[in-house]
């Protein structure tokens, strides 16, 4: 089995965000780190809303990042640290649109690892060098200069180690001009008198710029709960020096001053209760103001807290802190000179822009305890980018009965958590809706005058009227258009010299910009069927002619649109018509595409020398319903929508006219209508409406998570000034936005109270069974730190239809829906595993059970049937052949369902360590696949002559499974561990021959003897194996197309949505492969990473292709994409097609 990774949505979790000036432009933007891609994010200070410039997969293991520019200079770099084993310096080149590297300095090992440094990176605030620290003992500080061509230049490392000492942070330290200076926070492990003192020390490291050299210039002892370092401004902006962060405190440090300190404000009440601890900062953001600045810190609990430094003669005075506001907890934040506040979400939700309102009370930053707000007081929020981290389990269904199956995640933590259901699809928003006065047919958006920033019109056209709508604060009727109001319109666009063109069954209307009339109407008292138009051009069909077409254009002396002298005959009667926009620089479009009855689309020359010649034509599985021609820069693209709801896109040769590079794409059931929204943007109407736009140089086709449209326009006003939608469905007028064109998902949010644990489905009421558990820190010898509930919910209005809290100190791990062969009714039940005042390390409990609930109220309801007492951690539950199997440490047991208690059937202890999950195989009722937490799975099997179980397929890998999956074969299982590794087994076939012979009684008990289980034939065979980079959580398989082949779709902790798609022919194998190889060869990943290297971290990659590399194909320049299409022995059109296709068939 070959596959190709492909991944969906890349890591949701940002780990590390800088603020600068990136792109060397007077606007702030964000480079965020999402684990191993790298993105840029613009802010718009006008809108609020944040857009996703850029986004560059590395290939690596981000673990910092931090903002460098150089002394003068005007531009921001990028410093990351990874487990490169080197320091990186990274450039965005915004005239290339993508980053690039700078400067690349290696010093380590690859890998994650303590004593290779990249955990933190920090830079002097003056842009003369640069430190790059390990957990523990190395730091590296690099002195950065210009070279004689004025770039960037690295001079070798400095090392500034200090043995036996663990380092906790570390910040470039603003002493204006002076020799650069570093701040670390350490602890040393080997010194006693340290250890018993319970201390850290903060230390300043120097770099004398002179001799070249790193001194440890001053140190002084912090509290041993010391976590966090915040430098201030120095020089003439501030006093210099550090606020040390620790448990409940923030204190001022410099090596010249006195201390300051001030206790952190906490929540009213908890100071008096033993079961709390004081708030320690988790991230922070320093503004500076002419002559002013002030630090925003938020603690633990998502409390904001603004920090302000009192400085008399360059000394401090004071240290003030005060209470600001609550918001979810972040990894980090960072403050615009605009007035925002950005912060991306750690334990749960989306990742937001605020706006500032005010800057606090000045009553609540003197008080020592505070009431946290319970709506945003001093900011308001502005944006939001969603985010599904960290997602602890994910199932797929399809509830809603879509075109696309649903992903059902859990994710979250604490009061962060929720159930999030996972659309493919563009988020749409509602602006207005307007009932009409009858059906529409179509509908536009027009412009008075070309310069016009938005539209003023809306056009609505019915079967014998005509309704024209004037945009403003209100919308109305308007009767002084100049437009026909007594007839439908066919179609109607802003011409030059700011008219209109307005096309009726009737006529062709040119009405001028002082209201006159100029008009042409068909003879012989025919009819136009179709027309299309744009600003100087325009074309219509004319009805039961056999394919003929009349051409105008616009007079450049009078502006008189004119018929053309000669008529188009296409030879077939005509199904639609489209005009290419008309590009930059030119007076008219050069090309006409026609749709006709005979299942082809035709392309006719508009250029005078060859006009109405006929250049191309596709053709088509059935009658073409609508065309459009789109520009792609100047390269123009035919789109053509099928009666059958096909949409077939094709590329036009600007000089030659001539098709190629053919695309296909299913969009629904319905005839698709095509409608242009602006370059290369094309809204395509079916049973669901889409949107295919070019991203990167691909182009895609992307649904709208909205209610299909009868008719659709772009539309761009002062409520939507990016661009919206203007649509008709049934008998409403509608005006929708867009709100990130570059996010293919949406959420629908659903919260949940506590950490969400497990997942379970009911078939018939379609109701969800979560169980949540959270652990509190309650003190030293404290029981009860366990608080856990079963909710029951509706997935579809996100009500609970029942909770059930378990008593204090208790928590739910697992559950699973059962149903018993043994029992007298027909009910389902639901089996959740319980402990008891459990300890994660040594994992242990106090007391475990299983409950059996009974679903009630149409299964919308939970009743407590009865309580089984159990020896171990209940971890992992399944339902085995009409009983409960269940997991408990190493053993396997099996129950059935009793009057007063659970009935044990058998036991068997067949795990190396403990069991972490459970699978039954599909068809044969006697085989569970069992995974161990560190001896990868097992494949086991019941023998109902023994009762007992039987282990008798293992691996020879030790593998830390997080997660499983058994295939439909039923003899492969795919699984994920703790360290980012997806692979696939496959049992051996003696194994699987042996089994499948006989199944009953002693027949079996003998086979199972006679299996060669210590033998080679016994143990796993590796059919695939891949480094995802992030821990999986968890694994099924689906089609997520209509039709299309199922493939292995898998979450991320993080948030990542991937798929495994499985290669059936060898030619695909084969090209894939190549293209793989020779982008690893021709274009590293920025991060020069070895990419072979990185999917091999544990085992070396097997079997699969990594898709997110072959994609970066679109993204080389014209050069390398040439030299990597001679390497693969196929054209460019070629890969781009199949790239194409192996995410438009079998994912989205």
């Amino acid at each position: 089995m070959y596959l190709y990774n492909l991944s969906l949505q890349k890591p949701a979790a940002i780990t590390g965000s800088v603020l600068g000036h990136f792109s060397g432009e007077k606007y702030q933007e964000i480079v965020v780190a999402r684990h191993q891609s790298l993105e840029l994010w613009r802010p718009n200070t006008t809108t609020g809303k944040i857009t996703v410039v850029h986004s560059t997969d590395m290939f690596c293991r981000i673990r910092n990042i931090a903002a460098f520019r150089l002394t003068g200079g005007t531009k921001d770099y990028v410093v990351m640290g990874s487990d490169t084993g080197a320091m990186a310096l990274i450039e965005y080149d915004a005239g290339a649109g993508k980053f690039r590297m700078a400067q690349h300095h290696e010093f380590g090992r690859t890998g994650l690892r303590r004593l290779i440094a990249g955990q933190y990176v920090a830079a002097d605030p003056r842009g003369r060098a640069l430190m790059v620290a390990a957990i523990e003992r190395s730091k590296l500080v690099y002195i950065v200069s210009r070279d004689a061509e004025a770039r960037v230049a690295v001079a070798s490392p400095l090392e500034a180690n200090r043995p036996h000492s663990v380092c906790f942070d570390v910040v470039g330290v603003d002493v204006g001009y002076e020799n650069p200076v570093f701040a670390a926070l350490e602890a040393s492990y080997n010194s006693e008198e340290a250890h018993a003192a319970q201390t850290k020390q903060l230390v300043y490291y120097e770099v004398d710029l002179g001799l070249n050299h790193v001194v440890r210039k001053w140190s002084a002892d912090v509290p041993w709960t010391a976590n966090r370092l915040i430098a201030l401004p120095g020089g003439t902006d501030g006093p210099s020096g550090v606020l040390v962060c620790s448990e409940g405190a923030v204190e001022f440090r410099h090596m010249t001053g006195e201390p300051r300190a001030v206790q952190i404000p906490c929540r009213a009440g908890s100071s008096s209760s033993s079961s709390s601890r004081a708030p320690m900062i988790v991230a922070s953001a320093v503004h500076r103001m002419k002559n002013a600045f002030f630090i925003l810190a938020q603690g633990d609990a998502g409390d904001l807290y603004k920090i302000t430094v009192d400085v008399a003669d360059s000394v401090v005075e004071r240290v003030a802190i005060g209470y600001f506001d609550t918001i979810a907890p972040a990894s980090s934040i960072a403050i615009l000179r605009a007035g925002f506040l950005f912060a991306a979400a750690s334990a749960g939700g989306n990742h937001q822009l605020y706006q500032f309102e005010n800057l606090g009370s000045e009553e609540e930053q003197s008080a020592s305890e505070f009431e946290p707000h319970d709506e945003l007081a001093s900011l308001a929020l502005v944006d939001e980018i969603e985010s599904i981290s960290p997602v602890v389990t994910a199932q797929v269904h399809n509830l809603a009965e879509e075109d696309a199956p649903q992903i059902y995640a859990l994710c979250g933590r604490g009061a962060q958590s929720a159930l999030k259901i996972v659309r493919h699809g563009l988020e749409v928003s509602e602006l207005a809706v307007s009932e009409l006065p009858g059906t529409p047919t179509g509908v536009w958006a027009l412009r008075k005058r070309s310069e016009d920033a938005f539209d003023d019109y809306i056009v609505v056209s019915f079967l014998d009227a005509t309704l024209v709508l004037s945009v403003g604060d209100e919308v109305a009727v308007v009767t002084d258009s100049g437009l026909a109001t007594d007839t439908p319109t066919l179609c109607v666009h802003a011409v030059a010299g700011n008219g209109f063109v307005q096309v009726t069954p009737r006529a062709v209307r040119h009405v001028l910009s002082d209201k006159q009339v100029r008009e042409w109407q068909p003879q012989g008292n025919r009819e136009i069927s179709h027309a299309a138009a744009n600003e100087r051009q325009a074309v219509v069909a004319l009805a039961r002619s056999g394919g003929q077409a009349v051409y105008f254009e616009m007079d450049g002396q009078t502006g008189a649109l004119r018929e053309h002298d000669e008529r188009l005959d296409v030879g077939s009667d005509i199904t639609c018509l489209a005009l290419a926009p008309i590009a930059e620089g030119r007076v008219g479009a050069l090309f006409a595409a026609v749709g006709c009855e005979d299942s082809t689309v035709r392309v006719f020359s508009l250029d005078p020398q060859r006009r109405l010649e006929a250049l191309g034509v596709q053709a088509t599985v059935v009658e073409p319903s609508a065309v459009a021609v789109a520009l792609d820069g100047d390269a123009p693209v035919l789109y053509a929508g099928l009666r059958n709801g096909m949409l077939v896109r094709a590329a036009v040769d600007a000089s030659s006219g001539a098709l190629g590079d053919t695309r296909t794409r299913v969009l629904g059931t319905r005839a698709v209508r095509l409608r242009l929204g602006g370059g290369a943007l094309v809204l395509a109407l079916s049973s669901a409406p889409w949107i295919s736009r070019v991203d990167g140089g691909r182009a895609q086709t992307t649904p709208l998570s909205y209610d299909a449209l009868d008719d659709a326009a772009g539309f761009v006003s002062a409520q939507c000034p990016q661009g919206g939608i203007v649509a008709v469905a049934g008998d409403s007028l509608r005006i929708l936005a867009v709100e990130r064109p570059d996010a293919v998902f949406n959420c629908a949010t659903i919260p949940l109270t506590m950490t969400p644990r497990a997942l379970v489905l009911h078939p018939e009421s379609r109701h969800f069974a979560v169980i949540e558990a959270d652990r509190h820190d309650m003190g030293p010898g404290r029981d009860e730190g366990w608080t856990s509930l079963v909710r029951v919910l509706n997935p579809f209005d996100g009500e609970s239809t029942d909770v059930i809290e378990l008593p204090p100190g208790e928590a739910a791990i697992s559950a699973a829906l059962v149903r018993f062969a043994g029992s007298s009714d027909a009910h389902t039940f639901l089996a959740v595993g319980c402990v008891r005042n459990m300890t994660l390390r040594p994992r242990a409990c106090a007391s475990a059970s299983i409950r059996m609930y009974r679903w009630t109220a149409g299964a919308t309801q939970l009743a407590l049937e009865h309580e089984t007492p159990v020896d171990d951690i209940p971890q992992t539950l399944v339902a085995f052949g009409g009983m409960l199997l269940v997991g408990l440490g190493r053993a396997l047991r099996l129950y059935d369902i009793g009057a007063k208690r659970l009935l044990q059937k058998a036991q068997s202890l067949v795990a190396p360590h403990a069991i972490s999950a459970l699978r039954v195989h599909p068809t044969a009722a006697d085989r569970v696949f069992v995974a161990d937490v560190q001896e990868s799975v097992l494949l086991v099997v019941f023998s109902h002559a023994t009762r007992a179980f039987h282990a008798v397929v293992d691996d020879v890998v030790p593998r830390y499974i997080t997660c499983m999956h058994v295939l439909d074969d039923g003899d492969s299982v795919v699984a994920g561990d703790k360290f980012g590794n997806l692979v696939a087994l496959r049992a051996p076939e003696a194994v699987v021959r042996a089994l499948d012979t006989d199944s009953l009684g002693a027949a079996q008990q003998q086979k199972l003897q006679q299996l060669p289980h210590k033998k080679n034939s016994g143990r796993w065979r590796t059919i695939a194996h891949f480094h995802a980079g992030d821990i999986i959580t968890s694994l099924t398989t689906c089609a997520l197309t209509p039709g299309a082949r199922s493939v292995i779709l898998y979450s991320t902790l993080l948030g990542a949505l991937c798929v495994a798609i499985p290669l059936l022919s060898r030619s695909d194998v084969d090209l894939l492969h190549a293209l793989e190889l020779s982008i690893r060869d021709r274009a590293p990943p920025v991060s020069a990473r070895d990419h072979a290297a990185y999917r091999s971290v544990f085992t070396p990659v097997h079997c699969v292709v990594d898709g997110d590399l072959c994609e970066s194909f679109y993204a080389l320049d014209d050069n390398t994409r040439r030299a990597v299409a001679d390497d693969v022995g196929r054209s460019q059109q070629d890969i781009s097609k199949k790239l194409d296709d192996m995410r438009s068939l079998f994912a989205f």
